[in-house]
């Protein structure tokens, strides 16, 4: 994808493909809530399943056993996310302004986990390239992240296990936006 794609044409991309992948989807999904439990297990699980979303998203055939495999990432995308965990306890606690900055803070982020998960960064390489890829596209991240929550959060919000169903839809606006960004690395 070009980086003027619009915001739209992700939205029908992923509920399309969405629709299309819609068993493997909820298979992997299902697979994944069951596992992402697992205390610090859990870092590599996150990434086997975005791998897995961005193979969808990508055309290509993904598997459960891609929830698993996804162990050479796990130093880097721990630290970043343990970074991104406290960064967030503490921008929670700010008044009146704390929720809406953590939310900022998940849209500054995302880009560089992608980058982690797909291009095997370092997390210090990533935070890096996750700003790069913020000031080149704040609306679409912005927007990938909060339409993509949303999709997630519909499902949560149908007793809770509905986000089976939704957790792919929602990942797959977030992995399709990351799709976006350049294959050439400027750090």
């Amino acid at each position: 994808m070009s980086n003027d794609v619009d915001f739209g044409t992700i939205i029908n991309r992923a509920t399309s493909l969405w629709k299309g992948n819609f068993g493997t989807l909820v298979l992997i999904s299902f697979v994944f809530l069951l596992v992402v439990w697992i205390p610090v297990a859990n870092v590599a699980f996150v990434a086997g399943y975005f791998r897995a979303v961005l193979k969808v998203a990508r055309g290509e055939k993904t598997e459960v056993g891609d929830l698993f495999r996804a162990w050479d990432c796990f130093g880097d995308l721990l630290v970043y996310l343990l970074l991104v965990i406290v960064a967030q306890f503490a921008v929670n606690h700010l008044p009146l302004l704390g929720q809406l900055a953590g939310f900022v803070l998940s849209v500054v982020v995302a880009p560089g986990m992608f980058g982690i998960i797909d291009r095997k960064m370092k997390f210090m390489d990533a935070f890096r390239w996750s700003l790069q890829q913020i000031q080149g596209d704040l609306v679409g991240w912005l927007l990938a992240v909060l339409i993509g929550g949303i999709f997630i959060s519909v499902g949560a919000l149908l007793f809770g296990i509905g986000i089976i169903i939704t957790l792919g839809w929602g990942s797959l606006v977030m992995a399709l936006q990351y799709d976006k960004t350049p294959r050439v690395i400027i750090l």
